[in-house]
């Protein structure tokens, strides 16, 4: 019998960043409909819960896969980190810069 663990198992990478507003931003190493990660925001309900939104999912990509560190975030909101698999032509390449800007 083998067993393994499934690629979309989101995995908290990296710490968290907060905006002026209080929302958490940060990266998972899995996660998404590919598997290779999303770029998260969580806002504070009035109740005290969180809701989550999914800003990106990384396709492993010319966009990036497997973020692998936190995330920092600008003057205006956007939100910068790294990815360590992806770039200009696909998944062997040495990974990528990314920059969110969040809608």
């Amino acid at each position: 019998m083998r067993s393994r663990v499934a690629r979309t198992v989101p995995i908290l990478n990296g710490g968290v960043a907060f905006d002026r507003a209080g929302n958490l931003y940060g990266t998972t190493v899995g996660g998404g409909p590919r598997g290779y990660g999303t770029v998260f925001k969580l806002t504070l309900s009035p109740g005290g819960g969180w809701t989550e939104t999914i800003l990106h999912n990384f396709t492993g990509r010319a966009d990036g896969g497997l973020p692998g560190a936190s995330v920092i975030l600008d003057n205006a909101g956007n939100i910068y980190g790294t990815a360590a698999m992806g770039g200009h032509g696909g998944f062997e390449n040495g990974g990528v810069v990314f920059e969110i800007v969040p809608y």
